[in-house]
């Protein structure tokens, strides 16, 4: 897991990418955001982003599909068909606190971030197929072995 070094502008680049998690911590007032990053680091074949948004205030922002109005502080892509980030909206709301949109069309909606601070990370990857439709994951600096869904275990994890 590497440390951004510009998260704000890192952000913008994550249309179109898959969405595997976001999580909303009301306790620690965090938001924990999981995609798929277009750019990959040498010697990966996949690139994962995580966002980490603190001192968060949380608003779901539903969409058309009843059957998604359900979803509210927390979502786990899994397997195919999942969504993806559509538009991305950033403004600054003064010296200590900003805003992120992130929509992710029409039927599922979107999310509303305000923050006072934003903390990014990548994590490049090497797949290898093990079956028909199975592949293994890992680390491409550490070797260490991950699920494709859950990217960042430290960070967004399986909801018990």
């Amino acid at each position: 897991m590497e440390l951004m070094r510009e998260p704000q502008d890192a952000l913008n680049n994550v249309m179109e990418s898959f969405v595997f998690t976001y999580r909303y911590d009301a306790h620690a007032r965090t938001v924990v955001f999981v995609v798929d990053y277009p750019f990959t680091s040498p010697g990966s074949v996949r690139e994962f982003a995580a966002f980490v948004f603190e001192d968060a205030e949380f608003q779901r922002v539903p969409g058309d599909y009843a059957a998604y109005q359900s979803i509210t502080d927390f979502y786990q892509g899994k397997g195919p068909g999942g969504m993806v980030v559509q538009y991305i909206k950033q403004k600054s709301l003064g010296p200590d606190r900003d805003q992120v949109e992130l929509w992710f069309g029409p039927n599922f909606g979107g999310i509303l971030v305000t923050y006072g601070r934003l903390r990014g990370y990548t994590r490049g990857s090497t797949a290898r197929q093990t079956g028909p439709a199975d592949w293994q994951y890992r680390d491409s600096k550490t070797g260490e072995k991950f699920q494709f869904e859950y990217p960042f275990p430290s960070l967004a994890g399986p909801r018990d």
